[in-house]
């Protein structure tokens, strides 16, 4: 592997394999203007990345939670040496000494993820220096230490960063064996090593993310094109025998650990409901089509600053753009195809990446860390498919075009890069100053806050459910119990409801009731379906009224105007029509709480729309408390209120 400086036969016969004429023509001057001053620009590269890590970085984890699962796997595995199978296994492992070690020190956690991203691009630069002109990769680089999108995740103890260095090694060590001006033919006997090193670095891709399995895929195109036939079978060889020991090994020690992902479940149409089914294939053509469209047309716009910014969980679809893109994509890899070994070989790679990512993941995700871990790569392929195609024959005298998209990419970069670090560093610095939370709404701040003081004013070997049960651990350093769906009992308990000594009395939600009556069911709807006493309504209460109280009740329900009726057939047929229907049953909720040893709840009002402050907060915990309560209100005492705007309440469950 040489890393010196190219010599200039070197450079003159990369420009003839380019196409370009002796003539000093712009190329000529840009190319040679970057290949002189290469150092330069890679040590200007290398500092705004780590400048962009400084800016950029964020001391609080994310709402989601997800970050927090890899944190509490990796405390796992270096205690209790639990394989961390709920998620991409190999970064928990990595995370797992520091975690051991030093606890749940956030900066710490954080700054390794600012050191694998710092360190990618650094790979990157050396994958493809020699291969690729200058005046291709210098811009590819530069526009890479500048994304600020790729840089909220070095503050980020998502599986991403670790990836990209992954991906980074697996693409330097392929690039020196395969990517060179001259082809060497195959010798297993001599050059064995070399496979089994990429089929170690492909397995800690797919044990970082599922989605690693890609790169074989990429790889196996590359020499079919190439008819590169030992190469391949060696690749194929060499991967069969790592993946294989590896599963062999993590039978023995891990038995039943399992896949982080199975296929079978990103193949489901619901993700979280596996009841709809698997995707069929005019289904699965749909979802590429609609991850294209939320990927291409929204997100990689943005890292390419070519559409202003975007709050995160605001989608802009223009399929013109992915139409686009997919052009671009498809002329670049027509121009390159027997140009660049190097830039062929990075668009197959993109290409397999995003293609299986699209095709196996819901769109439901919709997340742009599940792309920007390919930015670079994508940079470099598109800026190279471009600069190419204004080398051929008449269009050279077009290639001022190059350049012009370049510096558009770049101002549009910049432009969003700066408003998001004038937003980020008044944060970061009240965060660094003394106050973590700063930058969090008050719902989530009390969220926090209430965790914190539950652990210290609640018994010590208390249970304690929470909304976000990693975020509370990582906060106090206590376990929590995770929250729960509502539990829905089965349509037809409602056949087989009658009594001998009570009357079934159905009761409209518009308005309260009284509590403390003999409830069995509470009913639902999404819209307005059930009709009680000719009004409309999305919900009804189902009473066993003992026959004595009877019409104590009925008077108290005519005094308050709340509809009912003690026609329960009528209300039976109407059930029947309604496809969307839940039934809840307080006495088994009640009972699954106890069942699980719950001690105390905590009731954040977090936000359903996080931009939104409407007052729509997620409310799942608060409706299993609610039915309940409308069963028997002294199950529940509060202990105490965290906050007065958008507080978290902490309430006693009495067994």
């Amino acid at each position: 592997m040489n890393n010196n400086n190219p010599s200039k036969k070197q450079r003159q016969r990369r420009g003839q394999t380019s196409g370009r004429t002796p003539s000093r023509n712009m190329y000529d001057v840009l190319n040679g203007f970057f290949e002189r001053h290469e150092l330069f620009f890679f040590r200007l590269s290398m500092i705004l990345s780590a400048l962009m890590c400084v800016l950029m970085f964020d001391v609080k984890v994310t709402q989601s939670g997800d970050d927090c699962d890899y944190l509490i796997a990796a405390d796992t595995f270096w205690h209790h040496f639990t394989f961390p199978s709920a998620h991409g296994p190999l970064y928990s492992i990595v995370l797992s000494p520091f975690v051991g070690l030093f606890g749940m020190k956030l900066i710490l956690l954080k700054s390794l993820s600012s050191i694998f991203i710092v360190l990618s691009i650094w790979l990157f630069y050396k994958s493809f220096r020699g291969k690729v002109p200058a005046v291709i990769l210098m811009p590819a680089l530069l526009l890479t230490g500048v994304c600020s999108y790729l840089f909220f995740y070095a503050s980020h103890t998502y599986s991403e960063p670790l990836f990209m260095l992954m991906q980074g090694l697996f693409i330097y060590f392929f690039s020196s064996y395969f990517l060179g001006e001259e082809e060497v033919s195959c010798s297993p006997k001599r050059d064995w090593r070399k496979y089994l090193i990429l089929a170690g670095l492909a397995l800690g891709m797919t044990l970082t993310r599922s989605i690693g399995y890609g790169v074989l895929g990429a790889v196996i195109l590359f020499f079919a094109i190439r008819l590169r036939w030992k190469d391949l079978l060696c690749m194929v060889a060499a991967s069969a025998l790592v993946f294989g020991l590896f599963k062999v090994i993590q039978a023995l020690v891990w038995p039943g650990s399992g896949e982080a992902y199975a296929l079978t479940s990103v193949l489901n149409r619901d993700a979280y409901n596996p009841a709809l089914g698997m995707e069929d294939f005019p289904g699965l053509v749909r979802r590429f089509i609609e991850n294209s469209n939320i990927y291409f047309s929204s997100f990689l716009t943005q890292f390419l600053g070519l559409i202003g910014e975007r709050p995160s969980n605001y989608i802009t679809i223009k399929p013109v753009r992915t139409i686009l893109i997919y052009a671009l994509y498809a002329l670049s890899m027509a121009v390159i195809f027997k140009r660049n070994k190097a830039l062929l070989f990075t668009g197959l790679y993109v290409g397999a990446m995003i293609f299986a990512t699209f095709l196996l993941l819901q769109a439901m995700w919709a997340q742009d860390r599940l792309i920007v871990i390919y930015y670079p790569f994508i940079l470099l392929f598109l800026l190279g498919g471009i600069c190419y195609l204004f080398q051929i024959g008449k269009l050279r005298k077009g290639f001022l075009i190059y350049p012009v998209a370049a510096l558009l990419v770049c101002v549009g970069t910049l432009s969003i890069t700066k408003n998001r670090i004038e937003r980020n560093l008044p944060v970061l610095q009240h965060n660094l100053m003394g106050d973590p939370l700063y930058g969090w709404t008050p719902d989530w701040q009390n969220f926090v806050r209430g965790s914190q003081w539950a652990v210290q004013h609640l018994e010590k070997d208390a249970v304690i459910l929470s909304r976000k049960p990693s975020i509370s651990k990582v906060y106090t350093g206590r376990d929590f119990a995770a929250s729960f769906q509502a539990m829905v009992a089965p349509n037809d308990v409602l056949e087989g409801l009658s009594y001998e000594d009570r009357t079934l009395v159905v009761v409209s939600v518009t308005r309260q009731v009284p509590q403390g009556e003999p409830l069995r069911y509470i009913v639902t709807s999404q819209v307005d379906q059930f009709t009680i006493d000719g009004v409309q309504t999305k919900g009804v209460y189902v009473y066993a009224v003992p026959n004595g109280e009877l019409d104590k009740i009925t008077e108290q329900l005519q005094s308050q105007q709340i509809k009912y009726t003690l026609d329960y057939n009528d209300f039976l047929a109407q059930s029947k029509t309604i496809n969307n229907m839940r039934i809840y049953d307080p006495d088994m909720m009640c009972q699954h709480l106890t069942d699980s040893k719950i001690d105390y709840l905590l009731l954040p009002q977090l936000r359903m729309d996080p931009m939104k402050k409407n007052g729509m907060f997620i409310n799942n915990i608060h409706r299993f408390v609610w039915y309940i309560s409308l069963k028997d209100p002294e199950r529940f005492r509060l202990v105490h209120t965290e906050g007065s705007d958008e507080p978290c309440e902490i309430v006693k469950f009495v067994r």
